[in-house]
């Protein structure tokens, strides 16, 4: 895609030059009872889902969710295709269509582990961290959660190797 090592990758810009379609249950033509209860009633119980249907592959996004938690969803079903992994349980509609769920925890520890790091890669927290922004403000050039952030922060150590956070003896 011709990005350098710390800009920001748009998991919508990677899907289309995958050749991913990615909708929200409203382009889907869901009855209205069926998208308000996905989309209103119950939004916190999915998050994103990816349908096959022969050569066609698409990453449902829940709408309702803020932005930056679909950033973090669309990269993370992003990964489970390129990563080539194989839900425990498949699904077909009636329409044939292949729901593809349930993946096993060490697939979705996997997946979400590479979301993280293709949405902050280590060099650009080093970059961004050293020139000492925020997790707020790198959270806001990324795209993503400020959970997200402090997070990759934790796991890539990032702030320990900078000692970010941390007071001098002599305080």
């Amino acid at each position: 895609m011709g990005l350098g090592p710390i800009e920001p990758v748009c998991p919508w810009a990677l899907a289309t030059h995958r050749g991913i379609t990615v909708w929200a249950p409203g382009d889907l033509g869901m009855e209205s009872d069926d998208l308000a209860q996905l989309t209103e009633v119950d939004p916190d119980s999915w998050s994103g889902l990816t349908v096959r249907h022969g050569e066609l592959v698409g990453i449902v996004l829940n709408s309702a969710h803020p932005r930056s938690r679909q950033t973090n969803t669309l990269m993370h079903e992003i990964s489970h295709l390129d990563l080539r992994h194989v839900p425990s349980r498949i699904e077909v509609s009636d329409g044939g269509l292949l729901l593809l769920s349930d993946y096993p925890q060490e697939l979705e520890d996997e997946a979400n582990w590479l979301a993280g790091a293709v949405l902050l890669p280590r060099n650009a927290l080093l970059f961004h961290r050293g020139r000492g922004s925020s997790v707020v403000e790198i959270a806001s050039e990324y795209g993503v959660s400020d959970q997200l952030c402090t997070w990759r922060l934790n796991m890539t150590g990032v702030d320990r190797q900078l000692g970010v956070g941390r007071r001098s003896p002599f305080d």
